[in-house]
């Protein structure tokens, strides 16, 4: 990046983009909504312990259950194998496997009930000393889930609201309204990227990524405004224009951003490495406002900082002049 690359003339540009993207979303949106990851119906799960998956039976216990359906004249939507359990005690793998098969709504519970029977008895004594458990489930539709979510969100957004108002009394105000325009644009271009790209969300998951992407959107922000703060002090920039000043230096503080956001990438790749089948559709797709954030504090924001930057400086020699003139006028008293 040049000294020249941060200019408002350039600034145009990007918001343009920002706009087709979200112009996009709103369609995509409007047609399809978001592609949530959960459906309303009924699960048929099987779990089995780690003397079926020593004798290789686990293929087996599936051929059962498929084996079943097919005789009932049912058929699943979706196919779901868990991980290992974990003991919460020794937090280590019990060996317990669980085979999930979602059913729609118009697979009756009879019909179910009558297929784990079925299972049950066609498991029955095939592995000596194994425990097989099977239970049949409602899956609840998506909006079931709002409340938690919900909460998390207002728990982020009041979180966004702390950050904001400390940039505005640590940094000054015109870095305060810099974030509140890139903290407003993120979190509609996340839920834009979310309905072009078509990730698999969680039931009322939207509310809680776009919270997310005001906090992180702050946060890296926060890391400019701290090293415009640091680089502004030193007497050489007092000579230079707005747009040279901040362009030196973000050829700096851009480092420290993309340092903090690959610091919050493993974190959220490694919680969703970890984390339980369902928490996992909560983690992964964290790294799509982070993406929106890194763009947003390297490019716009220095942008949108600029006429700021102009009026601080103007207020500031103004400044400097008003403490001149009332030291000329004690000398001369």
């Amino acid at each position: 990046m040049t000294k020249h690359f941060y200019t408002l003339k350039k600034l145009p540009l990007f918001l343009a983009v920002s706009a087709v993207i979200l112009i996009a979303g709103i369609v995509l949106f409007a047609l399809f909504g978001f592609n949530y990851d959960a459906q309303a119906g009924k699960s048929f799960e099987v779990t089995y312990d780690a003397v079926v998956t020593i004798s290789d039976g686990g293929e087996r216990v599936e051929e059962a259950c498929e084996d079943t359906f097919s005789s009932l004249g049912i058929s699943y939507l979706k196919k779901t194998e868990a991980a290992p359990a974990i003991d919460n005690n020794t937090l280590a793998e019990t060996g317990d496997h669980t085979v999930t098969y979602l059913f729609g709504e118009d697979v009756s519970s009879e019909t179910l009930a009558g297929a784990k029977q079925s299972v049950a008895e066609t498991l029955a004594g095939a592995y000596e000393g194994a425990d097989v458990y099977i239970a049949v489930r409602t899956v609840d539709a998506p909006g079931t889930f709002i409340e938690p979510v919900w909460r998390g969100a207002v728990a982020l957004a009041v979180a966004a609201v702390v950050v904001l108002v400390y940039i505005g009394f640590r940094f000054g105000w015109g870095r305060m309204l810099t974030g509140l325009v890139l903290t407003v644009h993120d979190v509609l271009l996340t839920l834009a990227l979310l309905a072009v790209t078509r990730i698999p969300v969680a039931a009322a998951s939207p509310l809680l990524f776009a919270a997310a992407a005001a906090v992180i959107s702050l946060l890296l922000w926060m890391v400019q405004c701290m090293k415009m703060r640091e680089t502004f002090k030193d007497p050489a920039f007092r000579t230079m224009d707005a747009e040279e000043a901040v362009g030196e230096c973000c050829k700096v503080s851009s480092k420290t951003v993309l340092y903090a956001a690959a610091a919050l990438a493993v974190v959220f790749i490694v919680l969703g490495a970890v984390a339980a089948a369902g928490t996992r559709a909560f983690f992964l797709p964290l790294l799509l406002p982070l993406a929106v954030s890194v763009y947003s504090s390297l490019v716009p924001g220095p942008m949108l900082y600029l006429p700021m930057k102009k009026l601080d400086d103007r207020s500031n020699a103004k400044k400097g002049r008003y403490v001149g003139k009332k030291k000329a006028e004690k000398a001369e008293e």
